[in-house]
């Protein structure tokens, strides 16, 4: 153990021996040579230097100052001035506090340098503005130089100038002023004079390491953020690109300080900027050691170095800039303590034989060694160009450290996944055995259950017999749960059985574009196929052969946001070869890659919310139909799916044309006989299948004593069938070709109703998205591929059955209409029958004639139709308004308005109601009697049928009330029900417009 740390402790040395090393070869190449000249009593005599291309003079020794000053060219000579050491040490004391003050130094320059020489002076940050010139001319400044505290701005920026002096002498004036801190305007940092190309060169090595440098830690950061974004979704991650941006900000604040002017600060708060960016980064330095550790990342001084640095952040804010100079030196200590607490622990894991951690400790010693130097700069006040090795030695220690780590990682994540395959294989065979074992056993049980419970002997009570049923019921479940653990590992192993039979993909095509135009509902998407009409048909397993189209066209409308999704299908060696194109935004690059690697061998299933699940499904489907599948994908060009299913033989096509030419003239003979009137105890049924087969054995479960079955390969033909007479009942295929069962049972709901018409759907699938379609488009009841005979025949019989219950009810409700006829109204018809017969006998013999056919229509057995023609309500309403004027003479005034010519059919007894509803509730009520309007007017999809009174209107609420779905009182029933048929029939109801002492207007339409 001795041994080994005192191996970790000589390579930690070793290490802080060579970055040492490096930093004073560094130092050594950029220090200036020791024969440079000093200046003496304000001269800088350099006649016996020449200036060369590489090397850079400082501009030190004594001064002249010009105390409380701002000093030029015109300035009396006898002012008052003393000498100033440059660089001066902050601690030196001075007399008095002076605000402004000028600096003046003659250069005396080698006169064989030439007339034309181009010279440079590098100005650094001067507490805190300063202004320079040259011989007189003002060359550069850096903020505002004033007498005053409201004229002057400071900055304590460093600037360069370059400039041509023909005069062997310079005479340099640098004027400074500073009211921003308690500071005295002193210069404690070198000032440099050289060439013009020197001072380029040595400016251009400390630019070129920034960039570097900068690079490197964005490269950092966004490394991070990659991280985070795609790999890591932890916040902690987003530590680490903090981290990298605070030192490249410190960075770039230290060599120009003049990058804050971007955010318009002044001197104070740009100055606490910065503060707060290098504690900043000293305090998320801390924190990366802390998250790196592996041991100690829990230590018990982190906590309180996090509130120490939290402290500091605020007191910056806070403090007063006078103040904040003294407080710097706390932070500074601060710094160097954290640093350390960090340093000791990242060597202590290292030797604690961490291997990982021996990147960390190299990362920290770097630090220590950037410290430790920038510490012996600061003191010396040395001015050489930026040191870039430190924060390379750190990007390589924190890059060895994640190699390091996804290594061990990797390795141990290689481990674990042999181990899961193992596991995974065990597991399967586990699932496979013990589900073939149970399936058995579980069979038996049920079977014998169900011959219990159905044996008419047992003399089981209630509740016993009840807690059987329950028992079979749960072994059913229990037997579905097996069979979906025995489809599970199929699909995985590939051997799940198919089904395969002759199948028409158009009919598949359009029963899919269907189902997804109602679930993508709100998606402009336009879904078109080119499948030619006389295209083969394929061997496959419809259900299988549903669900990969299914799979791949909602994949396409779901992740690809395409606006046109187009079908097409080719016959190439006998293979169907089935091409889905859309117009999508397609994969990008990543998920290309993912496309690459998604049928490889070791792809297990997902579950997956992104495209490649459903992909993946499909492509082992296709597979087991002995085709294969191929994706092309690029961005904003969409997916070019093709995958192949094969062709029928062409026997088998043959026999089923043949079938389809016997059922064509099945069909020609049912519907030559579609006018004859069936017995009363047969039920029409129309089937509608593309496959004859299919259709044939449905017919034959169906007995020909009580039902009437016309069967139907072309949904194109159903809609001119159901307008030839009565149906009791509608069998639809959903997968048809050109016209899919479902856009035809909405085709159907446009003219009949789910009562008037039941509809049955086929599916090969009880898929959520299959049932869930249909009854959407209006189907009242579906049953699922394979048929079973006996459910197929009682769900039919309960749609029939359901049907005429329902028709029973209209029936009694025109009864009920019917018998509306009010006695009083008879009695007042006799009465003023017997009357005339005194009076007018001729009057009385019309009068008998018009309340003979009024009661003839009332009556009528048509009255119990849907609708009537316009022409019979017309007779009724006719003779009523004469048998009323006939009673009431002038009292009532009848107005005909009607278009000529109008061939309609509305409800019966619907137009007599509300005339009847305006005479004796409107115009009647008044004294005077009243007018009643009967206008009926066509329009061009439409005839509207008006009721007008002048009588004494209808309050507001009482509207409400006799139009109420609750109203359970006999007011108004005659006009409440005329409303519900309307709206049962066309969909919309009454339209009453009333304004009481005024009169009514009752209207409703009639769609052509």
């Amino acid at each position: 153990m001795k041994k080994t740390i005192v191996r970790h402790l000589l390579i930690i040395a070793l290490i802080f021996i060579v970055l040492t090393i490096f930093r004073i070869l560094w130092l050594t190449y950029f220090m200036p040579s020791n024969d440079q000249p000093t200046a003496q009593a304000g001269i800088l005599d350099m006649r016996n230097h020449s200036l060369s291309e590489n090397e850079v003079f400082q501009m030190n020794g004594e001064w002249i100052y010009y105390p409380e000053i701002l000093l030029d060219t015109t300035s009396s000579p006898h002012l008052k001035q003393t000498i100033r050491t440059i660089p001066m040490q902050e601690a030196v004391a001075v007399a008095e506090t002076q605000h402004f003050g000028t600096y003046r130094l003659k250069v005396l320059l080698n006169a064989n340098d030439g007339s034309d020489y181009r010279y440079a002076i590098q100005i650094p940050a001067i507490s805190t503005a300063s202004a320079l010139y040259i011989n007189g001319k003002l060359a550069g400044q850096s903020g505002e130089v004033s007498t005053n505290a409201s004229n002057h701005k400071g900055q304590a920026a460093p600037y360069t100038v370059y400039f041509t002096e023909e005069q062997p002498e310079i005479d340099v004036i640098l004027q400074v002023s500073n009211f921003d801190t308690p500071s005295n305007v002193l210069i404690t940092k070198r000032l440099s004079f050289s060439s013009a190309s020197a001072m380029t060169h040595y400016q251009l090595i400390t630019e070129l390491s920034l960039v570097a440098i900068s690079m490197l830690l964005i490269l950092f950061a966004l490394f991070s953020i990659l991280v985070f974004l795609f790999i890591y979704r932890k916040k902690i991650v987003l530590l680490f690109t903090v981290g990298f941006l605070l030192p490249l900000a410190d960075e770039l604040i230290t060599y120009d300080r003049s990058i804050l002017d971007w955010i318009h600060l002044d001197y104070v708060w740009s100055m606490k900027l910065s503060n707060i960016i290098y504690l900043g980064a000293s305090f998320f330095f801390v924190q990366f050691i802390r998250i790196l550790l592996v041991k100690y990342q829990q230590a018990k001084y982190f906590r309180l170095f996090s509130m120490l640095y939290t402290i500091g952040a605020l007191l910056i804010v806070l403090l007063p800039i006078q103040w904040l100079y003294t407080a710097n030196l706390v932070f500074f200590m601060l710094y160097i303590v954290s640093f350390l607490y960090v340093l000791t622990l990242a060597l202590r894991e290292y030797i604690g034989h961490q291997e990982s951690s021996a990147f960390i400790a190299f990362t920290a010693i770097g630090t220590t060694n950037g410290i430790i130097w920038g510490l012996i700069k600061m003191y010396f006040v040395l001015t050489i160009p930026f040191y870039p090795f430190d924060y390379l030695m750190i990007a390589l220690g924190f890059s060895g450290y994640w190699f390091k780590r996804f290594y061990e990682n990797k390795r141990q994540i290689n481990l674990l996944v042999a181990q899961l395959q193992r596991d995974d294989e065990l597991k399967d065979e586990f699932l496979l055995s013990n589900a073939q074992k149970l399936w058995d056993p579980m069979n038996k049980m049920i079977t014998l259950g169900q011959t219990i419970y159905d044996n008419p002997n047992n003399s089981f009570v209630t509740e016993d017999k009840q807690n059987l049923k329950y028992l079979i019921d749960i072994g059913r479940s229990m037997s579905f749960t097996l069979n979906d653990i025995l489809d599970y590992t199929r699909l995985k192993d590939g051997n799940l059985h198919l089904h395969k039979k002759n199948v028409r993909i158009q009919g598949i095509v359009s029963g899919i574009f269907d189902m997804l135009r109602f679930i993508s509902a709100g998606k402009q998407i336009q879904l078109t196929s080119t499948i030619a009409r006389n295209f083969p048909r394929v061997l496959a397993d419809e259900k299988r052969l549903i669900q990969i189209l299914f799979n791949l066209l909602h994949s396409a409308i779901k992740y690809t946001n395409a606006d046109l999704i187009e079908i097409s299908a080719t016959n190439e060696k006998n293979m169907a070869v089935i091409h889905i194109k859309d117009t999508g935004s397609g994969l990008e690059k990543k998920d290309m890659i993912l496309q690459d690697h998604l049928f490889s061998s070791d792809q297990g299933i997902e579950d997956n919310d992104r495209i490649h699940l459903s992909l993946l499904v499909s492509k082992q489907l296709i597979d087991l139909h002995g085709g294969s599948l191929l994706i092309y994908s690029s961005p904003n060009k969409g997916f070019d799916i093709f995958f192949t299913i094969p062709i029928a033989d062409e026997m088998e096509n043959e026999e089923q044309m043949n079938d389809e030419q016997q059922e064509k003239v099945h069909l020609s003979a049912s519907t030559t006989n579609l006018k004859a009137t069936p017995s009363e105890k047969q039920f029409k049924i129309l089937m509608v299948d593309d496959d004859p087969v299919n259709l044939t054995m449905m017919r034959s479960l169906f007995s020909s004593t009580e039902y009437d079955i016309t069967t139907i390969t072309s949904s194109e033909k159903v809609l001119e069938l159901l307008s030839m007479q009565r149906w009791d009942l509608v069998i639809i295929d959903a997968m048809l070709p050109y016209i899919s069962g479902y856009a035809l049972i909405e085709n159907i709901r446009e003219h009949y109703t789910l009562l008037e018409l039941p509809i049955l759907l086929l599916t090969a699938r009880s898929n959520p998205e299959d049932v869930y379609t249909g009854f959407a488009h209006g189907a009242n009841d579906y049953v699922t591929k394979p048929i079973n005979s006996l459910e197929l025949k009682v769900r039919c019989r309960a749609l029939i059955d359901l049907k005429y219950s329902i028709n029973q009810r209209l029936h009694l409700e025109t009864a009920w209409l019917q018998a509306q006829i009010q006695p009083h109204f008879l009695y007042n018809t006799l009465n003023t029958i017997a009357s005339l017969s005194a009076i007018d006998p001729e009057r009385m013999i019309d009068l008998m004639h018009h309340f003979g056919k009024y009661l003839h229509a009332s009556f009528d057995v048509r009255n119990l139709q849907r609708v009537v023609p316009l022409r019979d309500e017309l007779e009724l309403v006719r003779s009523y308004l004469y048998i009323e004027q006939e009673r009431f003479g002038d009292l009532l005034q009848i107005d005909w308005d009607i278009d000529e010519h109008i061939q309609i059919e509305i409800p019966p007894i619907s137009l007599q109601t509300l005339v009847e509803n305006a005479i004796r509730h409107g115009v009647l009520q008044q004294k005077d009697g009243g007018t009643v309007c009967i206008r009926i007017k066509e329009y061009s999809d439409y005839v509207a049928v008006s009721v007008i009174d002048d009588g004494i209107g209808i309050e507001a609420s009482t509207l409400t009330q006799l139009l109420s779905d609750t109203n359970t009182t006999s007011r108004g029933i005659g006009l409440r029900n005329t409303d519900l048929r309307l709206k049962r029939i066309y969909g919309q109801r009454l339209q009453i417009k009333s304004t009481p002492n005024e009169g009514t207007t009752i209207t409703f339409n009639i769609p052509k």
